[in-house]
Parts: structure tokens; C-alpha cells; sequence
């Protein structure tokens, strides 16, 4: 039996909608039963859970053989002790296999607001006494569309900290996939793997290709911190700007610029490009779906 936390957001969905295509034995951990229903497939069993709670852990985490833990969300000590509450229950009910969603800047020295939460919980999960997987994601094509090109679209520009810092954006479609390939095999991967897409751009090339794919007119300029903490203030909750600033901070420190080839080696296929990500999103096409010929190199 596999279990999936946070199954009814944007990854836990769709690694759940996998497992079920491949046949597994899956359950989906939810806090609202009323929202899974509309968001999972009917066939889909359901149990509740929190991450605050420690006995609706153990009554979900009951009979599980592998917890896919998808990393939780909000202020830093909450995440944090959320993952800690999740792999000690997984630990005390036996779960055999943990499989965890963490982040490629996790170190003492990077200055992104959660890498000391991912770093804490990566330790923990090694002295937990459970096998696991570190599945440690790159940046998401899905966040940069959604968190910078969308709102900078308004003004035609990208004003971010990030220097002319590189990265290599993976969707959180191919992240599930990944994720549902080591859930289903769990015994075949071991210790950490990353995820990242296998072409570095930084952001001016994002722009470019934004405005060839999207038709806009969108260009990008580095900015200080102090800049984009006043700008993203206005429109974003408390611990958001700082988060947002810290990750600029760590891209333009040149901590996200290398590619790696994990998850090819996961799902024998190569990630998909941001240029295909963005053709595919914003025309509306499902995952998987955008023809052949538009698969081109996105710069």
C-alpha cells in the first residue's frame, strides 16, 4: 500500500492519479474529504489526516508499506514540525519506505528561507531507522509562471533579485512522475536524487521565450532586494516576500545552476523544456499531450 500526503495539491494529485494508472495499491491523505472528492478520482481511497494532529497520522499511516511525503507549506518552524510529526509516526507504525519531496538548496549556507526546514528534515529522515528517497527538486516551471512572469506581465517587465543567476526548471508534471516511478519501485532507488530540467536559462531567457510563446512583451531586470520586498508586500502575505527575496537571493548566488540527469534515469524519458511547458500551459494542453513538433530547444 502507498499513501500520499497532501494529495489534493498540485503534485500529490497527480502523483496519486499515477500510481492508480499503474495499477497500485494507493491511498491519498487529505484534510478535506469534501474537496478531495472533487479534485481525485472517485475510486480513489480516502483518509483523513493532519500533519498537527498526531493520531489522525497514525490512524492514516496504519498498514502503509511506502509514505510518499510531499513536502508541506507555510511558515518555516510549521513545515518544519510538520515533517518531523510525519516521519516519527511513519517510523512508529512501520512504514517501510519513505519517499520525500525536498529542494536542491538545502545547505548551512543558503540564504533561501526554507533550506534550513528541508536540511532539518533530511537529517531526521537519515536517523529515522526507514529506508528512503530524497527526491530534491529544482525550481518549478510552474512557480515562475505563476509567482513572476503572470504578475510582471501587467508592467511588460521581471524585476527580480536573482542577479543574471542560471537554473534548470522542471514542471511539477514531471516531478510527479519521478515521484509515482520511485513509489511504485521504491527498493530501486535509494539515498537522493535530484530533479532539474536539463537546460540551464537564467531570466532574461525566460522572458525571451515567454514573449515568443505568450505574445507579450515582458523583459527582465535585476533588481535589489529591498525593491522586490516593497513590491511583493503589497500583494503577498507574510512569510511570501521574504521566501520569494531569499530564493532570488540563492539563484543569483549561482546555487541553482547546474542540471542533472536523475530524472531521466528515473523515468527513461527527458524532462520537459520550459518552452514546452509554457506552449503546453498556457494554450491549455493536458501533460503529455503537445505535439511532437513543438518539442524543440527552447532557446
Amino acid at each position: 500500500m502507498i499513501l500520499v500526503t497532501g494529495a489534493t495539491g498540485h503534485v500529490g494529485r497527480s502523483v496519486v492519479r499515477r500510481l492508480a494508472a499503474r495499477g497500485r495499491e494507493v491511498v491519498a491523505m487529505v484534510r478535506d474529504i469534501d474537496a478531495a472528492r472533487r479534485r481525485l478520482p472517485a475510486k480513489i481511497p480516502l483518509r483523513v489526516g493532519d500533519y498537527v494532529d498526531i493520531r489522525s497520522l497514525q490512524t492514516a499511516f496504519d498498514g502503509v508499506d511506502v509514505l510518499v511525503l510531499i513536502s508541506s507549506d507555510g511558515e518555516a518552524d510549521a513545515v518544519m514540525r510538520h515533517h518531523a510529526n510525519a516521519i516519527d509516526t511513519a517510523a512508529a507504525s512501520g512504514v517501510r519506505h519513505i519517499v520525500f519531496t525536498s529542494i536542491i538548496d538545502a545547505d548551512e549556507v543558503s540564504p533561501f528561507y526554507f533550506a534550513d526546514v528541508y536540511r532539518t528534515s533530511e537529517r531526521q529522515l537519515a536517523h529515522c531507522g526507514v529506508p528512503s528517497t530524497v527526491l530534491a527538486c529544482g525550481l518549478y516551471s510552474d512557480f515562475i509562471l505563476e509567482h513572476w512572469l503572470q504578475p510582471g506581465v501587467a508592467s511588460g517587465e521581471l524585476a527580480l533579485p536573482a542577479s543574471y543567476g542560471q537554473f534548470a526548471p522542471i514542471s511539477r508534471d514531471d516531478v510527479a512522475a519521478a515521484i509515482a516511478s520511485v513509489a511504485a519501485r521504491p527498493e530501486k532507488f535509494g539515498d537522493t536524487r535530484m530533479l532539474t530540467g536539463d537546460q540551464l536559462l537564467d531570466f532574461n531567457d525566460v522572458c525571451t521565450i515567454y514573449r515568443k510563446v505568450g505574445g507579450r512583451p515582458l523583459h527582465y531586470r535585476a533588481c535589489a532586494i529591498e525593491e522586490y520586498l516593497t513590491a511583493a508586500s503589497a500583494r503577498l502575505d507574510d512569510p511570501w516576500p521574504r521566501a520569494f527575496a531569499s530564493l532570488c537571493a540563492s539563484i543569483g548566488h549561482g546555487r541553482y545552476c547546474y542540471t542533472m540527469n536523475h530524472f531521466a534515469g528515473i523515468t527513461r524519458r527527458k524532462p520537459e523544456s520550459f518552452r514546452d511547458f509554457l506552449v503546453r500551459t498556457l494554450s491549455g494542453i493536458p501533460p503529455g499531450e503537445l505535439p511532437s513538433s513543438n518539442r524543440q530547444n527552447p532557446r
